[in-house]
Formats: structure tokens, sequence, C-alpha cells
């Protein structure tokens, strides 16, 4: 635990705080960003909650119940949470959790369910919507999401408790929520009063169904709107208002609730869909608009409808019976279905990994067997691929071993983000200067791995930071246009030449752009005996600006809409397209940990 003098200023804290609100917020292709300013009375609400060591709390009016269906079209899947939903509150936890990871005071955010606000005129049971609210809380539960709470208008208002309810109360308390709106925070809404009405008033305009008296309706949905801000706003003085509706950022902040790359319409849980679609790549999807001829509808355990996923050869492997699980926030999980398997390593198709792998990464498979030699791992790895040689061999065992120096790949402690090769270089015969040569593919197994703390492999995708970059770090079309420099001195591996590397590079194989970049890794941070820095520059701007903007990328890599974090279990095997992704090891101090990793070109 740091002693006070330790601890940043509440200044410093206030910054990246509201840092971290900057880049989460949305902004709208139709609503001026305004966020600067309502920075000022950020700044001294977070000033005044940070200088008490308090929990910084957001507050988010949404997740009412599943949209309805329309002419016997639906938008989701069932009346019930799914995938969907599993993703936006994993946003959610990890905006809160990005929060807690630098202010000790911590974060939460309090979702308030609108069903009781909206769920008589869009002609919603009360059935329906409190299942719906009782499921939604028991995944959030499974899903181990520590920052999130749950609260109904009506105990926000302070008129009923939160607890947990029969149904028959449950509805009685809806009543008294909606007198209370009806009643005394009813006002009337005029459309042109502000920006964000106004861009809400469009929102119903295509969202809402098409009632015989379209007008009529979408003015009901506005007033009882607007009674339900003065609630909230009554209610939450210190809280941070979170929006799901287009707005200009000021008095709230707009959220995806999903990764940008994944939500090019920006739906919500409850008006859509997660659809995996046959390149294994996800999007929200509006499910009425689909051909369901072209896709399958995926259930979980339980039985209920939770993806839609596109039929391709791509998720047949031959004898096999799999679930295909898209991970939070990038790559996939491939397990035997319930009852099935395990299945053997040695019979799976290494063509259909690889097409898998570079297009969704980084491919996790679990719950295959595989015997513990290392002539059939290496046969698997050639069938994937050539097989790139290094000074050790083809295998390398990633473990604690300080007979071989590689820097710190070898050691416990934490590791820059990086992508492998960066520093494997041949030199060029034409030209005389040393290239850099990383392999495609790497290829991991797990043989023991027993942290409770640490030892996470991060994985950070390009497919979703490349959506983040904007005017507050640097546009794609100017990062494209600069290079970086990176030096790290000679050991057994790799090492000892500089190079000069594009910042965005087509993909080898797909021609897609990818993000390449190794976080800077100053001595400060080298502990190990065989542990170096890593010297990151940009030669094409001010050494201050290079550094902010290394500062900036290296943010964005760990933001939890990019990095998977992925904890380890034994006979883990892993495939990860080392051309789109960069990877990193946190810390660990007890515990065995070993790999075996080759890599595949």
């Amino acid at each position: 635990m740091p002693s006070i003098s330790d601890l940043p200023s509440t200044e410093t804290q206030v910054s990246k705080i509201l840092s971290i609100i900057s880049a989460y917020r949305r902004r709208s292709v139709n609503v001026p960003d305004r966020f600067a300013e309502f920075v000022p009375q950020l700044q001294k609400q977070l000033t005044d909650t940070v200088s008490k060591t308090e929990p910084v709390y957001f507050v988010l009016p949404a997740f009412p119940f599943k949209a309805p269906a329309e002419d016997n079209k639906s938008k989701t899947l069932g009346s019930l949470p799914d995938k969907a939903e599993e993703i936006a509150l994993q946003t959610l936890d990890g905006l809160a959790d990005s929060v807690a990871e630098i202010y000790e005071g911590g974060a939460n955010v309090v979702i308030v369910s609108d069903a009781s606000v909206y769920g008589d005129i869009l002609q919603v049971s009360d059935a329906d919507a409190f299942a719906y609210q009782h499921e939604l809380r028991m995944l959030a539960s499974s899903l181990g999401l520590r920052h999130l709470e749950f609260v109904r208008p009506g105990s926000l208002a302070g008129i009923f408790s939160n607890d947990e309810q029969t149904l028959e109360k449950y509805s009685a308390q809806v009543q008294q929520t909606r007198n209370l709106l009806d009643g005394p925070f009813a006002s009337q809404v005029d459309t042109s009063e502000d920006e964000n009405v106004q861009a809400t008033s469009k929102h119903y305009d295509t969202a809402l169904p098409k009632d015989h008296d379209s007008e009529a309706f979408k003015a009901a949905m506005l007033k009882r709107g607007k009674a339900y801000a003065k609630l909230i706003a009554s209610t939450s003085q210190s809280s941070i208002r979170l929006s799901i509706h287009e707005s200009n950022n000021v008095g709230k902040i707009t959220l995806d609730l999903f990764p940008p790359s994944t939500n090019p319409s920006f739906l919500t849980p409850w008006h859509g869909a997660i659809a995996v679609l046959a390149d294994a790549s996800v999007r929200v999807v509006d499910a009425s608009t689909i051909d369901k001829a072209n896709f399958d509808i995926v259930t979980n355990a339980q039985g209920r409808p939770w993806l839609l996923r596109e039929k391709s050869d791509l998720f047949n492997w031959p004898g096999m019976a799999l679930d295909f699980e898209p991970l939070y926030p990038c790559g996939m999980l491939v397990k035997p279905r319930e009852g099935q398997g395990p299945y053997r390593f040695e019979d799976v198709d290494m063509k259909r990994v690889r097409r898998l792998a570079l297009s969704t990464a980084p491919l996790l498979l679990r719950g295959f067997t595989m015997e513990v030699q290392k002539e059939v791992f290496r046969t698997k790895a050639g069938e994937l691929g050539e097989i790139q040689m290094w000074s050790f061999g083809d295998i390398l065992e990633v473990r604690e071993n300080a007979s071989l120096n590689m820097n710190n790949v070898l050691t416990n402690e934490a590791m820059p983000f990086h992508y492998d090769g960066v520093f494997k270089t041949v030199m060029d015969e034409k030209t005389g200067e040393w290239i850099s040569v990383p392999p495609l593919f790497q290829m991991f197994r797990n043989r023991a791995a027993d942290q409770q703390v640490g030892g996470l492999t991060l994985f950070s995708s390009s497919r979703n930071l490349l959506p983040l970059l904007g005017p507050e770090t640097i546009k794609l079309d100017e990062l494209r246009k600069l290079k970086w420099k990176t030096f790290t001195v000679v050991n057994q591996a790799f090492g000892g030449q500089e190079l000069l590397l594009s910042f965005i590079a087509s993909h080898p194989e797909t021609g897609a752009d990818t993000f390449r970049f190794h976080e800077p890794w100053p001595a400060s941070k080298c502990i190990g005996a065989t542990s170096e820095p890593t010297i990151v520059e940009v030669p094409d701007l001010p050494f201050s600006e290079g550094e902010a903007l290394c500062a900036k990328l290296t943010t964005l890599m760990y933001d939890r809409r990019v990095v998977l974090r992925h904890q380890w279990s034994e006979g883990d095997f892993i495939f990860n397209d080392n051309a789109s992704t960069h990877h990193t090891r946190t810390a660990f101090e007890s515990g065995h940990r070993e790999l075996w990793r080759v890599h595949v070109s």
C-alpha cells in the first residue's frame, strides 16, 4: 500500500479520470460535440469526490427490457438478456475498472432500469420486464463484474427499497413510480429546447414502433423521459450521468455499450443482437433485417437464444461438436459443446485454425488434449504454416530461466506491449539496412499456470484500437505518415539494431490496416538482471510531442475496449495473429508458469 506522500495529487487523479471519461465518450455524427464545455463542471464534481477519496459514481438509465416485436419481426432474439447484454455489461464494468485502477477511491456504474418509465407506453408487460431485470443481475454476477449496481427509479427516489422482490410487489412499485413521473416530476417538452432533446426526438422517429398516432406516441415518450431525467438529476447530484442516446456530451456523456468496431449502427442490446459473421468478425445487428436462412441461432448452456452465427465451414470442424464464443473485447473461444469432448488436438484441422485466427485474434482452444511431446506440438505448428527458427531453436519454453538471456521474456516481471519479432532482423541486400522480420502467428500451449494473481497475458487488437484514434490522440491519416524509431541492446535471441518502422502497416495476408508499435520501456521498469530498456522515439516530431504521442498510443493499447486480459488455464492453446495484435504479460510473484511457444509464418 503506497504511503500518503506517494499518492498522486487530487489534480492529477482528476485529470486522469477525465481522460478516461473523454476516451469513452461517443462523438455523434448528428450532434456537435461540446464536451469541452462540460469539463469545468466535471472537474469541480470530481475534485470534490477525489478529495474525500469517495467512489466515483456513474449513473446510466438503461436496460429496460427487450424491444417488443413489431409486425411479427423482432430486432432481438428473445425477451431475456443474451450475448449483447453480456458485452454491454463488460463495457460498463471496464469503464469503472479503468478508473479504479488509477484511483484508490474506486468507481461504480449505477444502472437504473427504465422499464417502469416506458413499459406501459410500449406495451411491455411487468412480467417480461421483471424477468429481464432479474436475469440481467444474474448475468452480471456470473461474469464477476464488480463495479456494477442495479437500481430502479422508485428506489432511487426513496419511495421503496431496492431489494429483490416478487412480481406482485414489483408491479405495485412500477405504478408508484409512474405516478411520481406523471405527477411531481412531469413537465412539458419543447423538442427545440436543446440539441440533446432534438437528437432523442429524431431517434424516436425511426426507433419507436409505427403507431397509428406516431406523434402522440413520441410525445408521450419524450414527456416521460424528461420527468425521468429530472428524477435522476434530483437524486444523483454527485454522480456523472451517462446516456445511450446521441448527445452533445454536455450534462451527460454518450456511451457506446460495445467496442466501436462492432457497432457501426450504434444499437443497444435491447434493440439488437450479436452476430458472428462468416469471417468470424462480430457485429451488433437488428435481427429483423438479416436473412435468417443464412444464420444459425446459437443457444447458451441454459438453452436460451444467445447469438447469431452466419453459416460457414469455418465453424464446422470434422468429427467435433464445438462452441465458438466471442471473447470480450476481442478474440474467440473454441471449446467442446456441453457433454461433448474432450477432443484430441492432434485431430484439429490446422487450415481452419489458420483461417479463423486471421479473422479473430487471439483464437483460444480449450478442452483439447495433447500428448505432452514437443514433436506433436511441432508437427501441428508445421501444419499451421512455416515454422520460424531462432537461435534457441523453434519451440521456446516461456518460464523463469536465468540461463537464457532474452531481456524480460523469461522472468516473472511485467513486460511492455510489443509484437513478437520486432527485433528479429535481417539485412536488406539492396539497401544494406537492417529490417524487421516478425512472424505472422504465435502458437502457444499452456503447460502450467497456477497464478491466482498476476501472470495474465494481454492481447491488444488493432481492429479495436484504430477506430478509437481521433483528434485527442492522432487521426489515422496523420499516424499513417509517421514512423517510430526503436532500439534495445542485443541478447541471446534478438536486439542490437536500431529500427525505423511505420505505425500503420498493411497486414501481410489480408491487406487490412494494422497498428505497429512497441511500448516505451525505461530502465526504471526493468527489474531482473537480464532486463533491458526499450527506447522508442518519433523522429519526425519534436521530442516532447513524440513522447506525448507514444504515451497516448500506449494508453489506447491498455483500453478495456481494446485489450483481452487472458488468465491461462492448464491445457489452453492460443493461436494469435501477431500482425494485428500486440501482447504483454502482467507481473506475478508466486506459482509456476510455463508456456510452449512457436512462431509460424
